[in-house]
């Protein structure tokens, strides 16, 4: 299984349309998950659903944040994330992607901030890999904007991602021995931008119950796309599940 950056948006925006101060909310669900690898077909995972808001630390599915500095508009804070990006020759059915080498997931450390104004919320972050598989760097910048309802709210969105060539050639790239072994092109992959367009929902079932959806599409920039490990120009991820609110 690959699960790539529309995922992780995907999953980020999950916990970010339910984030309020003190919340707490717990669940299960699944993942539709569409690989730009070659030889992956169409997955669907089952996934914890995770989220919690307190006033100096923070999880948001695959994020936690130590809060630094908070105020009714501004949040900046640390952070450490589980990029649950892989790449698994074994479970891949193309014979060429099976002589691969298999790129790990990795921890990110890094930072976040978040200013937030009536008419939506920019966020900026920036990590690199601390378990240095891949030894890259990656950033986003994004906005969003929570439309409340009585019992549902939407939030859509819209970013980009970057990727530097470290972390691109890491999982695209396609070293001189592999190409040997699998009969496909060398190829080295450069830094690139990612751009993503996203909308989460949440629905109250009950006073804790919330039924959650939300969906990704991205576009994959040249240096992805260009890799000959990489079948398509674009990627979508749908995630839903139910969560309790404690």
């Amino acid at each position: 299984m690959t699960i790539k950056y529309n995922l992780l948006i995907a999953a980020t925006l999950f916990a970010t349309s339910s984030a309020m101060a003190g919340d707490f909310s717990l669940g299960a669900g699944a993942v539709f998950n569409e690989s730009p690898y070659k030889g992956y077909n169409e997955n669907t995972t089952a996934v914890p659903l995770i989220s919690y808001e307190g006033d100096r630390f923070y999880v948001r599915q695959t994020t936690g944040g130590w809060i630094l500095w908070k105020d009714a508009k501004n949040e900046l804070s640390l952070t450490a994330s589980w990029m649950p990006l892989h790449f698994d020759p074994d479970d891949n059915d193309d014979h060429q992607m099976k002589q691969l080498d298999e790129r790990k997931a990795s921890a990110f450390l890094g930072g976040a901030y978040y200013r937030h104004e009536s008419w939506g919320s920019l966020k900026v972050a920036v990590s690199g890999d601390a378990t240095d598989e891949s030894g890259g760097v990656v950033g986003e910048v994004s906005y969003f904007r929570p439309i409340r309802m009585e019992r549902l709210t939407l939030t859509p969105s819209v970013g980009v991602f970057y990727s530097d060539e470290s972390y691109n050639d890491y999982y695209y790239g396609v070293s001189g021995s592999e190409s040997r072994r699998s009969g496909l092109d060398q190829y080295t992959a450069g830094d690139s931008w990612t751009p993503y367009v996203g909308l989460a929902a949440k629905y109250q079932l009950t006073q804790k119950l919330y039924l959650n959806a939300s969906a990704v599409y991205t576009v994959l920039p040249d240096d992805v796309k260009n890799s000959p490990m990489i079948d398509r120009d674009d990627s979508f991820a749908l995630m839903t599940g139910l969560t309790w609110r404690f």
